[in-house]
Formats: structure tokens, sequence, C-alpha cells
């Protein structure tokens, strides 16, 4: 009987060995040892593991983490795993766990000792995907070979469920599981090989029909316009995957009628697609009034914007205007710079007109002169100190004059 150091395998001459457990494939408990658990697929769906685990899931398995060589790398993991299912190293690639998207480099370390890393529990396996034509060849290898000492695992299954349809109407699928509604047709998800996309389910949906070389397309549900991209990606191990407890007839608890799950499915379904309507209702509602508060800040920035340029120019007016008149001023102050004091009063002064730098005009009975301007004493005129000689109101008396501002 095997003991919990060895257990029953067969070697070269088919006869039954005792071998370490840690060294069967099957992993075990061994000090400062972990376990790893994986699953082998094809891109079509998963492979039967040469070391089980379970009797009721003949597709997982674990190897000890001590058994991978240093460095512990995605390429020495996949290097053990290939060796322990008999499988060639080409073509092959390594997934973390099953929902990742990208396999991992084979220089990456890997964490086998943690309990975070790949492979860490039973229900997060890391999965090793192979190409199909290298598991045709194992299978001829493994089929000779029964695992011993198999233990019972959980029975909890999560499926996803389809229909299939021709050019003429639904047919009952090959994997039919209910009198109710026999055109439901269903499949593990974890017979869904990574990375999970609209490609892997279909290939996998194809190979549980036997419908190869047919125009096969994936639609997301009844309601859908076209098929989905072979490239997009799914989430069937999220929390929106549905799953249903075993043990029943048609994959229903207490055999409740498939069409009252669908309904059910599809008035939460239609709940959520209301409550996302109204989130984004709201949203949008917030988008306008932002934006209208926005338009309305724009616009009072422009009109101070505009108040504060009229405000500058007429600023930049009165400065320039000042800058003239002083210019002026200084330019007279330079050319009449001699002074003149009146000793005493001459001539009416009714209105004067002044014009800087040019003679003074006098209105004096009516008559404008150019020439003569008023004098009253005390008063004081600048000069450019030019004498000269002048008519008065073209008479024959010629006075002397001064130029004055």
């Amino acid at each position: 009987m095997a003991t919990e150091e060895t257990r029953p395998s067969y070697g070269g001459d088919g006869k039954p060995t005792a071998i370490p457990f840690f060294q069967d494939g099957r992993g075990g408990s061994e000090s400062l040892t972990l376990p790893v658990y994986y699953r082998v697929y094809t891109k079509d769906g998963p492979l039967e593991s040469y070391h089980p685990v379970y009797s009721n899931d003949r597709f997982i398995s674990r190897i000890a983490s001590s058994s991978v060589r240093l460095p512990h790398t995605a390429a020495s993991l996949m290097r053990n795993l290939c060796k322990i299912e008999g499988l060639a190293l080409q073509n092959c690639i390594l997934f973390q766990s099953l929902s990742e998207m990208t396999p991992l480099d084979n220089s990456i370390h890997l964490s086998l000792r943690g309990t975070t890393g790949p492979g860490a529990s039973d229900l997060n396996p890391t999965a090793l995907v192979v190409d199909r034509r290298t598991a045709e060849r194992i299978s001829q290898v493994t089929s000779v070979v029964e695992p011993q000492e198999l233990f019972e695992g959980d029975s909890d299954e999560r499926y996803v469920y389809y229909r299939v349809y021709n050019d003429d109407g639904e047919t009952v699928p090959k994997t039919s599981f209910g009198e109710h509604n026999p055109s439901l047709g269903r499949v593990n998800i974890l017979s869904v090989p990574p990375p999970y996309t609209v490609s892997s389910l279909k290939n996998r949906i194809i190979q549980a029909e036997d419908v190869s070389g047919h125009n096969f397309q994936l639609f997301e549900d009844e309601g859908s316009q076209s098929a989905m991209n072979d490239s997009d990606a799914l989430t069937l191990l999220s929390d929106a995957t549905i799953a249903y407890e075993s043990g029943t007839t048609d994959g229903s608890a207490d055999n409740e009628d498939t069409n009252e799950i669908q309904i059910r499915e599809l008035r939460e379904a239609l709940a959520q697609m209301k409550e996302k309507y109204e989130a984004n209702l709201t949203h949008t509602s917030e988008l306008e009034e932002a934006n209208r508060t926005l338009v309305r800040e724009l616009a009072e920035v422009r009109e101070g914007w505009n108040k504060a340029m009229e405000t500058h120019e007429c600023e930049m007016n009165e400065a320039l205007s000042s800058l003239h008149q002083f210019r002026t001023q200084m330019i007279t102050l330079s050319v009449f710079s001699k002074k003149l004091r009146a000793t005493r009063d001459w001539g009416e002064r009714r209105l004067y007109l002044f014009q800087v730098g040019l003679k003074s005009h006098l209105l004096d009975m009516g008559v404008v002169n150019a020439t003569w301007h008023s004098l009253k004493m005390g008063e004081i005129f600048y000069t450019d100190g030019i004498f000269r000689r002048e008519k008065w109101r073209n008479g024959p008396n010629v006075y002397g004059i001064y130029q004055f501002s």
C-alpha cells in the first residue's frame, strides 16, 4: 500500500514502482514546499492530465514547487510541466492564471513559494497551452498510465450557455442538458483555454459541437445586431458569470425551469441597464451644466477683457495727448525764451485766440488784426527776441514790435 511518502507508479518495464509523492506530478506536502496547480490546454479545449489530482476532474494536476529547477522562471516551470505531462516544449506558452490575457515571458521570475504566485490553489491554477499536434502524440502515451489514489474534489461547476443556429433556425446542440429547453447547450468555463477571448470560446464550442469547417459566428445574446470580434476579451470568471449548483437534472437549482431562469436573468440585466442609463443621464446633465458654466465664465472673461482694452486705449490716448502737449510746450519754451513785461495798458481787450508758437490775434472794433496785441500793465510775454518794424493797420505810422506767445 502507498504511504504518505510514496505513491504507486510504473517504471519503464511496466511494473509498479514507488516514487516520492513530490515527484509523481500530483504534488503533495513536503517541508518548505508548496503545490503548484495547473491545467493543460490546446487552443480547442482542455487535455486530461498525465497525473490528475481529483477523480471527478481529470484535467487539473499539481507539482511540488521544489521540483522546479532554479531560478524559478516561467521557462523553468514550463519545462518541468512539459516533462511531467510528456509534452514537447516547442510551441508552448504559459499563463499565470486562467483569466490572464497575455502569456508569461519566459525570463520572468515566479514566486512559487508564495500564496499569490502562479498555481497557488486549484481554484486559480496556472495554464499550459500546447500545440495541438503535440497533444495528439502525447495522448497515445498517457492512455496506458492510470493515476492512483485520486481524491474527489469540489464539484461546483460554472458554465457558458449557448444556442446553435443554422440558416433555417435553431438546432439541438450536442451539449443539451435539460428537457425543458433542449436547444440550450453549455460548456464548462474551465474547459475554455486562455486567453479568454471570443476566438477561444468559439473554438471550444466548435470542438464541443463538432462543426469545424463551417462559417461559425458568435453573438453576445439573442438581441445582438452583429457578431463579436474574435479578439474581444471575455470575463468568463467574473462575478457576472452564472454559476449553477451540481447534482440537479437540468443544471438549475431544484429543477427550476430554464425559461424562468432566463426571464429572471433578463430582468436583472434590464435593471442593470436601467441603472447604467440613469447614471449616464446624470453624468450627461452634469456635463451640460459644466459646459453652460464654462460658456458663461468665458463670456464674462471676454467682456472684462474688452473693457480692459477700451480703458487701456483711452489711457493710452490721454497719455499720448498729454505727451504731445508737453512736447509742444517744450518746443514753444525753447523758441520763446525771452520775457517782456508790459509797463502800461494799450488797446482794447475783448477776445483772445491763442495758438502755441504763432502770433496772437485781437478782435478790436470788429476787425481782426493778426499783427497787434493789446497790453495790460504788468503782463508778461515770451518772445524770441527778434525785433522788427511794421505798419499800424496799413497806416502811415511804423512801430517796432516783438513776436510773442
